[in-house]
């Protein structure tokens, strides 16, 4: 199953090209694959919480912000090349990740998104 992620509907995101730091808004749609994700967190933000932006101006994200974490599979890792001492190069692997934020006002796109995800968990809390 495939996920759709709506361009222009007020979601931030963060992957590891940009880091844990830097976030991004979704201009365009794009979709992750259910069968690829080994991990989906969600959560609210209790604090308020500052991320820099492409440009590099900052966004405080407000309390109450939702957030939905993906972490792909090892198949769907990158490599990086790393020199570590005399024992040369070596290859290490790290998991890619989506994260979504999604802020207090657009709570819709994120009860469709979160409510997909549901459908599809064997044990979830609604049964």
């Amino acid at each position: 199953m495939f996920l759709k992620i709506r361009k222009n509907c007020g979601i931030y995101m963060q992957n590891n090209e940009s880091g844990k730091r830097v976030i991004a808004p979704v201009s365009s749609h794009f979709y992750i694959n259910l069968q690829l994700v080994t991990e989906i967190s969600s959560y609210s933000l209790k604090e308020p919480k500052e991320k820099q932006q492409l440009d590099s101006s900052t966004l405080l994200l407000p309390p109450g912000t939702c957030v939905l974490h993906f972490t792909m599979n090892s198949n769907f890792s990158s490599s990086k090349e790393k020199v570590k001492g005399e024992e040369g190069k070596r290859h290490l692997f790290e998991k890619v990740f989506y994260t979504l934020y999604f802020l207090p006002d657009n709570m819709v796109e994120y009860e469709r998104l979160k409510s997909a995800i549901d459908q599809n968990t064997q044990n979830r809390d609604n049964l």
